[in-house]
């Protein structure tokens, strides 16, 4: 690939530079946030990161483009090796690409989990749905091999042939993508279906590697029935985390679930451990896949990133939370043809249900690095600064904190008034063993492109203290002092911060590095 400049293209730069003065600004150019700045947050690379509960698919075998996911400083990437894409002619396997994505991967310091299954047309009859919308939008795909002898005796040996290659390279294996959604089952999903292809599945893997881990579930959005399902047919004596996709237009909605997803996890096995395996938001309406609700623009990109992270590993606690994903090089301005259109569709075009897949053609615009330049987008910058902020050894620290709201600034009616979601403000703290602590918190409104004025809040946390605390905007990676608290009975009180609908972060000074 011909080399990119590093210079943003006129229209891209200027677009870029007013949304990030008036995000960071009032509308008459005074500060959102009134502390002194000290710095800006100074990025790592994976290889310079020892542990880190974020990844990111990276969409790309390309060197360059593997590059820019060390650069953000993730620690983990999803990628597959398909059944599809390994035997492609009966009995004979091919590792070209899987070889070159494993080994990019690890030579940039990215941990890969890879996805194994899908099923395979060879041995395996294609169906589609019934209602006629949803098979014009799919398509046909071959069944999944538990529907016929022949086609598990095959898939299985598709398994031991990918586990025995790579057993020295991957330590962490994912059963199937989205088993309980009926595209990527290849018929109508049925868990205990599953479960029986995950028992053989794992216990193949474990046979090969005892070491390793099985990763049941990949579960389109968090379905906690599917996973008892699963789990009930014995899966639970071999898997060792079950992961989920849960797309949605802001990511708090999915702590409802997880924490159903939890109560059946416990029933069977509470050392599962949870992931977040595959989620993101477009930072533009016209994308394909899943769309999200408006309004769209890349700070709410960079700010739902944000808030994803923090939902994740703390209130679903996740110990991975990865984002989908880096870049989509799919050819623009393509469109999907539509023959099922009512007359009210004419005027208020497709619908969206729900933001599930209304195009299957076009750009993804949940990618962090925009199509074609391949520029980074605000987003990049802001999961930059987190992996960059964030302590090997930080693990959710549940402690009992108040939330006074001073000033509702543009967010009318928070406060005392209005006790119900989505008004009431966040708090996620996070601790170590060397007593570092990070606290961050938001308010989980729809996110805007801009703010022209912040609220003003109190924070009090028991049981959580700072020595020598920084204020850290992930969204631009600037660092302020803090200067207004005080610590007393075991409270530390922060007397004056500002709350936005992204996460801001406090933490120990000597925790990260600025210039």
């Amino acid at each position: 690939m011909k080399e990119k400049s590093k210079i943003l293209p006129a229209t891209w730069y200027l677009c870029f530079i007013s949304i990030f003065i008036l995000s960071c600004s009032n509308k008459d150019g005074s500060k959102l946030i009134d502390l002194k700045e000290v710095g800006k947050i100074v990025p790592k690379t994976s290889s310079e990161i020892v542990s880190s509960p974020f990844g990111i698919q990276a969409g790309s075998l390309e060197q360059n483009l593997v590059a820019k996911a060390s650069d953000i400083g993730v620690k983990w990437t999803r990628l597959g090796a398909s059944w599809p894409s390994i035997e492609k002619e009966k009995g004979v396997y091919s590792w070209e690409e899987t070889d070159e994505a494993f080994d990019v991967a690890l030579k940039n310091g990215i941990i890969p989990f890879v996805t194994l299954g899908s099923g395979n047309k060879l041995y395996s009859r294609l169906t589609t749905y019934d209602n006629p919308e949803e098979a014009e939008i799919y398509g046909y795909k071959p069944e999944p091999p538990v529907k016929e002898p022949l086609a598990m005796e095959a898939y299985l040996k598709y398994i031991r042939a990918t586990v025995e290659r790579y057993k020295d390279k991957i330590d962490n294996w994912e059963v199937w993508n989205e088993p309980n959604h009926r595209n990527y089952w290849g018929s109508p999903p049925d868990g205990k279906e599953y479960g029986r292809l995950l028992v053989e599945t794992a216990k193949l893997i474990k046979d090969i590697d005892p070491g390793s881990k099985v990763i049941g579930g990949s579960m389109a959005g968090i379905n906690p029935k599917f996973a008892e399902d699963f789990l009930s047919v014995g899966s639970d004596k071999y898997i060792d985390i079950i992961s989920y996709h849960n797309y949605g237009a802001v990511p708090e909605e999915r702590v409802y679930a997880a924490i159903d997803l939890w109560n059946v996890i416990n029933k069977y096995k509470p050392s599962i451990e949870l992931w977040q395996g595959e989620c993101g938001y477009p930072s533009a309406s016209s994308t394909r896949d899943y769309r999200g609700r408006a309004p769209w623009g890349l700070n709410i990109q960079a700010k739902w990133l944000l808030r994803q992270s923090f939902v994740d590993t703390y209130f679903c606690k996740a110990t991975l939370s990865n984002y989908f994903k880096l870049v989509h090089t799919g050819g623009r301005g393509e469109i999907p043809t539509r023959s099922n259109l009512r007359p009210i569709d004419e005027i208020f075009g497709y619908p969206e249900r729900g933001g599930s897949r209304v195009k299957t053609k076009g750009v993804n615009e949940k990618c962090l690095l925009t199509n074609p330049d391949l520029d980074e987008k605000p987003g990049f910058y802001a999961y930059q600064n987190l992996c960059a902020a964030w302590q090997p050894g930080y693990k959710p620290h549940v402690i009992k904190y108040k939330v006074d709201v001073l000033d509702q600034g543009i967010f009318y009616g928070i406060g005392e008034e209005d006790d119900a979601f989505p008004s009431v403000p966040l708090v996620a703290s996070y601790s170590d063993s060397s007593g570092n602590n990070l606290v961050a918190w938001w308010l989980p409104w729809n996110a805007q492109e801009y703010l022209p004025k912040l609220a003003k809040v109190k924070i009090s946390l028991e049981g959580m203290q700072f020595k020598d605390p920084v204020l850290l905007d992930l969204l631009n990676g600037k660092v302020y002092n803090v200067d207004n608290y005080n610590i007393g009975n075991g409270i530390c009180t922060f007397n004056e911060l500002v709350l936005a609908d992204y996460p801001l972060v406090i933490v120990e000074r000597n925790t990260v590095k600025f210039e």
